[in-house]
């Protein structure tokens, strides 16, 4: 069967990848969200920021699909996914560190394999279909920068402090050790949406710095919950800040 790479349907560049619409949230008598609207477009790097309880982990989670709002619409670009560091990861059983990272990753590898395998084929037959995928499969593995992947692994992991728990179960680890296993499989991984939540937490600052430099080279289309004001300002190409169930939204970082 074809690999057909799901990103390759979208179209033009600078689109609005999902849209909020008078979304509702309330808990018990207070209202989180009150008739929020919200569009996020492609290569978008919007900072959430606002009060501890005011609502930006709920405006996250609704925004990738985990938590439903109680009235309003979410719209979806046809097949956009979505990853989302959260604060608590889960992994499965017996898996360690190198294995929970890779994990992530299983859609590129299969598409790598798979463009791999075409090119064998290739050198014994002219394809005319064959060709045609593997085109689809390069402009995939390309957008999501997929080459040479044990490559990046081996990178990720020295670079955020994982090589000397490689071969380690991964539930052995610190929550903030966890945290970095599963923000290094997204950034690698490179979802059409990548939502972390303050992400610099149990990052130090050489850490930092490499997270900027994958986020920026790899132009993400980015939505972040961040109280790490240097962070912000060095990242978010806007701001939205929600106050008392609604949102302001200002162009860059914090509003001067």
């Amino acid at each position: 069967m074809a690999i057909i790479p799901p990103t390759l349907s979208r179209g033009a560049l600078h689109l609005a990848l999902l849209d909020l619409i008078d979304i509702t949230k309330t808990y018990e008598t207070n209202h989180i969200l009150d008739k929020v609207t919200f569009s996020l477009h492609e290569f978008e790097r919007v900072a959430i920021i606002g009060k501890n309880g005011g609502g930006k982990s709920t405006l996250m989670k609704i925004i990738h699909g985990s938590l439903l709002a109680d009235d309003g619409r979410r719209i979806v670009q046809k097949n956009i996914k979505i990853g989302m560091l959260d604060q608590t990861p889960l992994f499965k059983p017996n898996m360690s560190v190198k294995e929970a990272i890779e994990e992530q990753l299983s859609e590129l590898k299969t598409a790598l394999l798979r463009y791999e395998s075409i090119l064998k084929l290739l050198e014994h037959e002219h394809s005319q279909t064959l060709l045609e995928e593997q085109s689809l499969l390069a402009t995939y593995l390309e957008m999501h920068d997929a080459w040479s992947l044990d490559e990046k692994v081996q990178q990720v992991m020295q670079e955020f402090d994982l090589k000397q728990f490689e071969h380690t179960d991964v539930h052995m680890l610190s929550g903030g050790e966890q945290r970095r296993v599963t923000l290094a499989g997204l950034i690698l991984q490179k979802p059409d949406i990548l939502l972390l939540d303050e992400p610099t937490n149990h990052l130090d600052v050489y850490m930092v710095e490499f997270l900027e430099k994958m986020i920026l080279k790899s132009r993400f289309t980015l939505l972040f919950i961040s109280h790490d004001r240097y962070f912000i300002d060095h990242l978010a190409t806007r701001t939205i800040e929600i106050d008392e169930g609604s949102l302001r939204s200002f162009e860059g970082g914090y509003e001067n």
